[in-house]
């Protein structure tokens, strides 16, 4: 219940605003920069389906030629090192080790955007869904926002502004990664969250017709550039990071449901104090902001936060044989 609040409270400026986090570079962007010690691993494997240069006009043949899902497997490559999926084509990529569920973001989609030379604030960003399983046969999808416009079709080069778009891939330019957490997937019965081992990315068909076009969780239908009819057309996947995995995230995580730490001030602004109902003595407590990196560590029951940015962070305390975690706010 705790769990589903905070989700609810953090999406209610969402929609009433229809802002969601700028572009990199930007101050509250999530960005997160392929050289970012937050990245454990990469996918080990890909399978590509392309789909249609022009769903459109089909007999302009399938996307994809040059670009292998090859490209997909391992760190980003950059511009050209990319996998395109066409006009609804599927990715499906695999890991060494499962992605678990921990505080903040789990793992993050990079694509090659670029951003307009006359208008900086806009990008070229070919979108795609996100979804994960934890067992190869039941997918479930990232719910997607999109407040594009949609009166008017964007072209085949047209650009998109990132802060009208959450939790769907290519919301960042090349080399910058889309954090995505696992606790915004709806729970279900069919999804192990500790254990993904499959990230599908699924090409969102940018045309707004009613009869070629995809939508997002609202109903919106979602406008992106297109037609772009040629080999490397919609999404242009480059890798997937891990962030968390059972390999190097094997503790068990608990989110304090059970009041077994308290944390206090917060909102904090010099010190944040942690006193638990743990058997055992306090053996640790790192400090994590949004994109998943380790900002402080300690090994006392206080920490001093004086000199970090305000905002969000999540703060995980060992204990026993457990790992705690609350969100805790910086002012």
């Amino acid at each position: 219940m705790r769990k589903l609040l905070v989700l609810l409270l953090a999406m209610v400026p969402v929609a009433m605003w229809a802002q969601f986090a700028p572009a990199q570079d930007q101050p509250g962007t999530t960005a997160m920069h392929a050289d970012s010690s937050a990245f454990v691993a990469w996918a080990t494997d890909c399978v590509a389906e392309p789909g249609p240069m022009n769903i459109a006009n089909p007999s302009l043949g399938m996307a994809g030629a040059g670009y292998p899902a090859v490209n997909a497997i391992g760190a980003p490559g950059g511009t050209y090192g990319v996998t395109c999926l066409g006009d609804g084509g599927i990715a499906t990529l695999t890991f060494a080790s499962p992605i678990c569920n921990q505080p903040g973001p789990d793992f993050a989609v990079f694509e090659n955007g670029f951003a307009n030379a006359q208008n900086p604030d806009y990008w070229f960003l070919e979108l795609a869904f996100v979804e994960v399983s934890s067992d190869g046969v039941n997918f479930f999808r990232f719910p997607a926002y999109s407040n594009t416009q949609t009166d008017t079709q964007l072209g085949g080069f047209a650009c998109i502004l990132p802060s009208e778009i959450h939790n769907l891939a290519s919301k960042y330019g090349s080399m910058y990664g889309t954090p995505f957490e696992l606790d915004e997937v709806p729970d279900d019965p069919l999804l192990n969250k500790n254990s993904i081992t499959h990230v599908r990315i699924v090409d969102v068909v940018g045309c707004i017709d009613p009869e070629y076009a995809t939508y997002d969780c609202q109903g919106h239908p979602i406008n992106d550039p297109w037609p772009t009819p040629f080999a490397s057309s919609g999404h242009d996947l480059d890798a997937v990071g891990v962030i968390h995995d059972i390999e190097h995230f094997p503790e068990g995580v608990d989110e304090n449901e059970n009041g077994m730490i308290s944390v206090y001030p917060n909102p904090a602004h010099d010190f944040i104090r942690v006193e638990t109902m743990c058997t055992s003595s306090l053996q640790g407590i790192d400090l994590y902001n949004v994109t998943g990196q380790l900002v402080l560590s300690s090994t006392e029951n206080e920490i001093n936060v004086s000199e970090l940015e305000p905002g969000m962070y999540i703060i995980r305390v060992k204990c026993d044989t457990m790992v705690y975690t609350e969100r805790v706010i910086i002012k």
